[in-house]
């Protein structure tokens, strides 16, 4: 059963600065786990108001639509992702790859954790209406696939696959094993998820040699 949702107020009745900072960012972070849960277009303007614990006209107040609050949402996803495109910028292929590829996916998780509703929704085919920001959506996006395929055209693997295939493949590898080790249904602890990803990448994508292993590789919980 739902939380109760607050008593109408009057949208008009001034609110005290720092009690409304609160509000808007209260809906904020309603609506980034709302869409995270249920997607872009399973979210209901009602489904925000009851995880935020406020009311319609306070969310009126703020948004004037759940695409307004979904806007909002991705303009600070844009600019927390301009930390993943430079930690991928460090990436290069040799010694110190593998270091830089859990440092990498620290904040790629770290990204997810706070933006991965929105992220995910981007990429629904037809999930997101015609929006004002498209452009810069796609000027974020365009710009993190742009830095994979750095360190994987440097490495010059000599693969058949085409390096921007190998790029979108990355993305969703990284992306979708984040998403499977942090919902309920995984007993795997995403803290050991880093190591061991980060040697995949390193051996398939960047060509590094398989290093001896005194025992296997694991994710799972100990």
């Amino acid at each position: 059963m739902g939380r109760e949702v607050r008593a109408e107020k009057d949208p008009s009745t001034p609110v005290p600065p720092r009690q409304d900072q609160d509000l808007r960012n209260r809906l904020l972070e309603a609506g980034q786990r709302v869409f995270a849960e249920t997607g872009y277009a399973g979210t209901r303007v009602d489904d925000i108001i009851e995880a935020a614990n406020t009311s319609r006209a306070t969310f009126y107040r703020y948004f004037k639509s759940k695409n307004a609050l979904f806007t909002e949402l991705s303009r600070i996803c844009f600019v927390d992702m301009r930390v993943t495109t430079r930690a991928i910028a460090s990436v290069t292929p040799g010694t110190q790859a593998r270091g830089q590829l859990i440092e990498l996916l620290k904040h790629w998780r770290d990204l997810l954790d706070s933006h991965g509703g929105v992220i995910r929704a981007w990429f629904e085919r037809d999930a997101v209406p015609d929006s004002t920001i498209s452009g810069e959506a796609t000027k974020a996006f365009d710009a993190l696939f742009e830095e994979l395929l750095t360190p994987i055209m440097a490495a010059k693997t000599g693969s058949r696959v085409h390096p921007e295939v190998q790029a979108a493949l990355l993305f969703i590898l990284i992306d979708r094993s984040y998403s499977y080790v942090t919902s309920r249904q995984s007993q795997v602890n995403p803290d050991r998820l880093a190591p061991t990803l980060a040697t995949m990448i390193e051996r398939s994508y960047l060509g590094a040699s398989a290093r001896p292993q005194g025992r296997r590789l694991r994710i799972a919980p100990q």
